[in-house]
């Protein structure tokens, strides 16, 4: 997906105005509320993400993506077949003039509102490609695929276990199984998988809350991992720190980019070092 978004003058990086858009109506369709919606609310509520996760140069106006949206067939502006071009003044003034019901291509609507997995696999790209310095939790949060409690369980080294927004995500992307084993645990419930960072979260490492810094583990692999058990080369062959033997390497899917970094930091200052 090329949204072929314009670049900020300020920033040299890509603006956000569409991928902010694009979660903006996945929020929508994963709570199935209707396609079409007035622009008064749809201007209010993609203003604000835009003035909220934007760059710093990003000005509120949703008039744009929506409109660059439409001609790359992906959004419709009901009864207006033939808008403006998504550039100069023009489209702020059309918007106001029309007040169009918009939203996104009713096919596009249907294929993410019934597949969580397809959803999921456009939202890790947004925040990958476009949005990978952001609270990630906080914006899928805003857009309405909304974080779980935060809850803990008690291992051999306690740790809190976050079924938040990221987590889900990451672990819709692999299924539910376990990058390391494979396993796919099935609970009455149904799967369960856990969310795990590689850099762990606070002090001392401070590592991001963001999605290229998570793995999807079954809970034993989890435990190992945090406690530096488990470290991944840079091949992404895991080993077992106690005997230096392989377990196998870690799966991966192309939605999910995982920042070689942050393993490189969980080999040397985790699995390298103390484990916390």
């Amino acid at each position: 997906m090329n949204l072929e978004t314009a670049k900020s003058p300020q920033t040299k990086r890509p603006k956000r105005h569409q991928p902010l858009t694009l979660l903006w109506a996945l929020g929508r369709a994963a709570r199935a509320e209707p396609r079409l919606v007035p622009w008064e609310t749809t201007r209010a509520e993609i203003g604000s993400l835009i003035s909220t996760f934007g760059l710093v140069d990003d000005a509120p106006n949703p008039e744009y993506p929506v409109l660059k949206l439409a001609h790359f067939g992906l959004w419709e502006i009901a009864e207006h077949p033939a808008p403006p071009a998504a550039s100069g003044g023009e489209p702020l003034r059309w918007m106001r003039r029309h007040q169009p019901l918009s939203g996104p291509c009713d096919w596009v609507y249907d294929l993410v509102t019934k597949d969580d997995a397809v959803r999921s696999r456009v939202a890790a790209f947004l925040l990958s490609e476009y949005l990978h310095d952001v609270d990630q939790n906080a914006l899928l949060a805003r857009v309405g695929l909304q974080a779980a409690p935060v809850g803990r369980r008690s291992t051999t080294v306690e740790r809190i276990v976050r079924d938040s927004a990221l987590s889900r995500l990451v672990k819709t992307l692999h299924d539910h199984m376990c990058q390391i084993c494979g396993i796919r645990l099935m609970l009455p419930t149904g799967p369960y998988a856990e969310g795990c960072h590689i850099r762990p979260l606070g002090e001392p490492h401070n590592g991001p809350d963001e999605l290229a810094n998570m793995l999807c583990l079954c809970p034993n692999h989890h435990t190992l991992f945090d406690a530096g058990a488990l470290a991944v080369q840079g091949d992404l062959i895991v080993v077992d720190r106690s005997t230096g033997a392989p377990v196998g390497a870690l799966s991966v899917v192309a939605e999910h980019s995982i920042d070689p970094r942050h393993v490189t930091y969980h080999r040397e200052a985790v699995a390298g070092g103390e484990a916390d």
